[in-house]
């Protein structure tokens, strides 16, 4: 038994070559005896002992890998990273951060710094306004400062949207 990963484009190529030479398995039987007979001379190393024991397969209807590609495409990641991502969640390991959830935070995290920096600008200026001998108008710091406010709400809320986003990867239909 032999498997192999390869695009669609090129599969698709290797099955138009392979249509009028028999079939994928005669052409590839065929392409293997000409690479082997190339390396014939070649030293060989022995096979392992025990074949590898941390693999599981699974077989999929269309309809469900075509769900799982989708979704494994929205987080940017191969089916295998997504499955296995989807199997440690669900027994409790930690899985990585995935790096397009973390790309859409990264922003938002700025956005709140900055607007923090202001928020601690506008209430010095605030503080300094309800002095006696001071010339600013408090009305306009407090207008700011509510300004701020409704950008962190927004900014609050996008974040909870990220992470709700993550969450929903998840979610299974019953």
């Amino acid at each position: 038994m032999l498997t192999v990963r390869v695009d669609r484009a090129t599969l698709a190529a290797f099955d138009a070559l392979a249509e009028g030479r028999g079939g994928r398995s005669a052409l590839l039987r065929s392409m293997l005896d000409q690479a082997m007979s190339r390396v014939a001379d070649a030293p060989r190393l022995a096979p392992r002992a025990e074949p590898e024991s941390n693999r599981v397969r699974i077989s999929l209807t269309d309809a469900e890998l075509a769900v799982l590609d989708a979704r494994a495409a929205k987080r940017g990641i191969d089916r295998a990273g997504w499955i296995k991502a989807l199997v440690r969640r669900h027994i409790g390991l930690k899985g990585h951060v995935d790096d397009g959830l973390r790309d859409a935070l990264a922003p938002i995290r700025m956005q709140l710094q900055r607007i923090g920096r202001n928020l601690n600008q506008a209430m010095k200026a605030g503080n300094a306004a309800m002095m006696a001998d001071s010339g600013l108008q408090i009305e306009r710091e407090l207008g700011r400062i509510i300004e701020m406010r409704g950008e962190i709400n927004e900014q609050v809320a996008a974040l909870g949207d990220a992470l709700r986003g993550d969450a929903s990867f998840w979610q299974v239909a019953d």
